[in-house]
C-alpha cells in the first residue's frame, strides 16, 4: 500500500525535505495590494515577496486557501495515481480555510476517483483523510515529520497512523515571535487583526518588549514579553533547548525565519541548540518561513517547534 503526505504552503520545511519524502503542498493565494501570488513554498519566490510587499506596511495583504475545486483537482489528477492512501496535514482550522476546503474537496473526489484510477489501471481502493494540525509555521513542519516517522518506522496501517499523530499534536509546542508587533495587531496568526492585545502592542511600540507567543491546540497565547526581538528569540530557542534536554517525541526540531536563516544562524541561542540537537542525534530543520505566514506576522518572524515526549 503506498500511502502519502500533503500539507498546505504554511507549512515551514525546507524544500529538500519536502522532496525526499515525496510531500505535495497545497497552495494558498495571496492578494498582495491588490496583486495576486501563489504560494507554493517557492524560495525565490517568497524571499521577492518579503523585500517587495511584505515588508511595506502600506501594501494590503490578504491571505486565502485554495478553493475546494482547485485542490479537488490536485487530488484528482496527481494524488489518486500516485497513492492507495493520503493524509492531507493543514494548518489550523482557526487560522486558515485550507482545512475545510480540503475536507470538502475530499468529498468531492470520492465518485470520480475510480474512473481515474480505472483509466490508468490502478487497482484497488483510494482513501484521503484530512487532518486539522491546530498550529502553524514550524509547527506543521514538526506534524509532517512525526506522520514521517510513523510511517517509516512501519508496523501501522494507515488510519492507526492517523490516529496517533492526531493523539500525539496535543504534546506539540509552537512557539512564535513577531519581527514587527505591528502585522500581529493589525493581521494576526488568522489574517483578521486582533492577534496581539492592545496592551502588549503599547509595550511592543513604547519599550521595544518582543512577545512570544505559544500556538498549541489552536490556541494562541502569549507566553513571556522580553525587551528586544534577540532575547525574545534566544528565550524561545532556550526553551526549546530546555524540551531537547528532556527528551522529544519525534527525532526532529524545525526553526523559520521570516527572511534570510543566516540571520538565525548567528545568533548564539541557535548554536547552542544546535549543538544539543546533533548530541541528541536529532534532525534541526530551518528555513525561510512560508510567505503565508509571513504576510500576517510580517517580516523577520520567528517560529520553532517540537514535540515532547509522552
Amino acid at each position: 500500500m503506498r500511502i502519502g503526505f500533503v500539507v498546505d504552503a504554511s507549512c515551514d520545511l525546507p524544500d529538500a525535505c519536502l522532496e525526499q519524502h515525496g510531500v505535495r503542498v497545497l497552495p494558498n493565494v495571496l492578494d498582495l495590494g491588490g496583486r495576486t501570488w501563489l504560494d507554493e513554498r517557492d524560495p525565490e519566490q517568497t524571499m521577492l515577496l518579503y523585500r517587495r510587499f511584505i515588508a511595506d506596511r502600506s501594501v494590503p495583504a490578504r491571505v486565502n486557501a485554495a478553493s475546494a475545486g482547485a485542490i479537488r483537482d490536485i487530488f484528482l489528477q496527481e494524488l489518486v495515481l500516485d497513492y492507495d492512501r493520503v493524509l492531507v496535514l493543514t494548518a489550523a482550522d482557526e487560522l486558515s480555510q485550507v482545512h475545510a476546503h480540503a475536507t470538502e474537496a475530499s468529498y468531492g473526489i470520492l465518485q470520480a476517483y475510480r474512473e481515474r484510477r480505472d483509466e490508468a489501471e490502478r487497482a484497488g481502493n483510494f482513501a484521503l483523510r484530512v487532518l486539522d494540525t491546530r498550529t502553524l509555521a514550524a509547527g506543521e513542519g514538526i506534524a509532517l515529520a512525526r506522520a514521517v516517522q510513523l510511517l517509516e518506522e512501519g508496523g501501522l496501517g494507515f488510519e492507526k497512523i492517523r490516529g496517533t499523530l492526531r493523539d500525539d499534536l496535543g504534546r506539540l509546542h509552537c512557539l512564535l515571535v513577531p519581527g514587527d508587533p505591528w502585522y500581529l495587531r493589525r493581521r494576526g496568526l488568522d489574517g483578521r487583526g486582533g492577534g496581539l492585545g492592545r496592551g502588549d502592542h503599547l509595550l511592543a511600540v513604547a519599550f521595544g518588549v518582543r512577545p512570544v507567543i505559544e500556538l498549541r491546540g489552536g490556541v494562541q497565547q502569549v507566553v513571556a514579553r522580553p525587551r528586544g526581538f534577540g532575547a525574545a528569540c534566544a528565550l524561545a530557542l532556550g526553551q526549546a533547548r530546555e524540551a531537547v534536554a528532556r527528551g522529544l517525541g519525534t527525532p526532529t526540531l524545525v526553526l523559520s525565519i521570516g527572511g534570510d536563516p543566516r540571520l538565525v544562524r548567528q545568533m548564539a541561542a541557535y548554536q547552542e541548540l544546535e549543538a544539543a540537537a546533533a548530541s541528541a542525534r536529532l534532525d534541526l530543520h530551518l528555513s525561510v518561513m512560508s510567505a503565508s505566514a509571513g504576510a500576517r506576522l510580517g517580516p523577520g518572524a520567528f517560529s520553532v517547534a517540537w514535540l515532547d515526549a509522552a
